[in-house]
This record gives structure tokens, C-alpha cells and sequence, in this order.
């Protein structure tokens, strides 16, 4: 799921790898690496009548990446930041639609220049490809599901303290996607301290999880460090806690 700054310098000119850049569309044309294309969040959610951030439809999925030049033979590597958790929910967003060849950069896109990568202004114009969806239900969960079977989900809530504190999902364990985003320059914790993390707060990787936060993409970061540290069974709720209270279900 990880690639490393050498591994990136080694493929960044392959045909077959699709680099995209996460930050905000304005800081990517400020400066990129060669061979980035823009991949913006808001480009991969919708929302509902509530403000919730939902993954966006099959058909603009299969737009959206077609234009960037992806199909099933394309690698695709994502950059991103430790502290902006839209890169993890974009990496999701692959994921849910059947994008298994799909890596996050584990570095921090604003130390990319002291990797000795040169930034450029000019934009890379892709080969349009053909996007084949094949949605992975697995790892996606709806709240009117999850309502009716609070108890058979480890329910883990990626949000601040004082968040949690205000109220949460009912049976949910608070778990703060800080707790193990990377330092360093890295985006993630190693596996030996994520394993850890997840052992202190008595998550087993025998139990079914779901992962929560406001909207969508602080748990999608625990999503993937769970993913990191093993766990199989791991499904997002990307309506999260804007939907549920927005469709007044019960919290603690």
C-alpha cells in the first residue's frame, strides 16, 4: 500500500504508473513533480442533503479517472501530507471502486524537493484510458446497515477528544488519526508501532471494524493504518458523523 521516495524516483517516467498530486488544485499549480496530475478532494465526493461527504457516483468515477489516464493495467501512486487526511480518503475512493494497484507515497508532498525532486508549472496532458469499476462493497458501510447492527461492528471513532466527548456513535472507541499518522517526513507510524497502538486500545484483527469521523476522511487515514497493521476485515463509514446525526440516530 506504501511506496517509498526511491521507489518514486525510479518509476516516476514509467508509462504505466499514474502519479497524483492531492493538495488543493491552487498549491498544485504553484508547483508539482513531473509527470503529477491534479486529483483534488472534492473531485471524488458528494454530498447529500445533510453536508455529508459520500462517495461519488460510478458513473463520474469512471469519467474522472478515464481522463487521468487509468485503467486495470495502470499503477497508481498518490501524494499527499500527514496532517491533510483527504489524500487517505482519495486512496479509498481507488480502493472502493476496484483499484488494487493503488500506493500512497509515504512522504510528505512538501519535503518532495529536499528528496531532490525539481517542482514544475507545466501540467501533464494523460492518453485518455478506459476506468473499469468493480466496487468493493466490503469496505464501505451505510448507516442504514450499521444502525440496525451496532453490536457486531468494533466501531472506532477517528476524531479529536473534545469531538468524541460531545457525542458519539453508540458503542464507538475513540481512536485519533494523529495517534498514528508518521514523523520524519514519513505519513504513517511503522506496523510494529501501529500494531501496538491498536493492541493498547484492545482492537482485534479478529473483530469486524468499522471507522468513522466527521466526514469521511480522518477515518479513512485509520482505515488505512488499520490496513497497515494487518487487519482485514475494515470497512468505512463515509457519511460518518455529519449523516447520522443529520438523520438523527442515536448517540452517546
Amino acid at each position: 500500500m506504501l511506496v517509498s521516495v526511491n521507489w518514486l524516483k525510479d518509476h516516476q517516467f514509467d508509462p504505466d504508473v499514474v502519479i497524483l498530486d492531492t493538495r488543493p488544485k491552487t498549491m498544485f499549480l504553484y508547483g508539482h513533480i513531473s509527470n503529477a496530475q491534479s486529483l483534488s478532494i472534492e473531485q471524488v465526493i458528494s454530498f447529500d442533503e445533510f453536508g455529508s461527504n459520500l462517495v461519488i457516483e460510478q458513473e463520474k468515477i469512471i469519467e474522472l479517472f478515464s481522463n487521468l489516464g487509468i485503467d486495470e493495467t495502470k499503477t497508481v501512486v498518490l501524494i499527499g501530507d500527514a496532517m491533510d487526511p483527504s489524500v487517505a480518503r482519495i486512496v479509498w475512493t481507488f480502493l472502493y471502486f476496484g483499484h488494487d494497484k493503488t500506493y500512497l507515497l509515504n512522504s510528505n508532498s512538501s519535503d518532495l524537493q529536499k528528496h531532490g525532486f525539481e517542482l514544475k508549472l507545466q501540467t501533464t496532458t494523460p492518453k485518455p484510458a478506459k476506468f473499469s469499476p468493480k466496487i468493493n462493497d466490503q469496505i464501505r458501510i451505510e448507516s442504514d446497515f450499521l444502525k440496525d447492527h451496532l453490536t457486531d461492528f468494533e466501531i472506532l471513532d477517528a476524531r479529536s477528544p473534545q469531538e468524541f466527548m460531545g457525542g458519539h456513535l453508540p458503542n464507538s472507541k475513540l481512536i485519533p488519526f494523529t495517534e498514528g499518522i508518521g514523523y520524519d517526513g514519513n505519513l504513517f507510524r511503522t506496523k510494529e508501532f501501529l500494531d501496538d497502538l491498536f493492541l493498547q486500545n484492545n482492537v482485534s484483527k479478529d473483530k469486524k471494524i468499522v471507522c468513522y469521523c466527521m466526514h469521511g476522511h480522518r477515518a479513512s487515514n485509520l482505515f488505512l493504518q488499520l490496513k497497515i497493521a494487518g487487519f482485514e476485515n475494515v470497512k468505512l463509514y463515509d457519511g460518518s458523523f455529519i449523516e447520522w446525526t443529520g438523520k438523527k440516530l442515536p448517540l452517546e
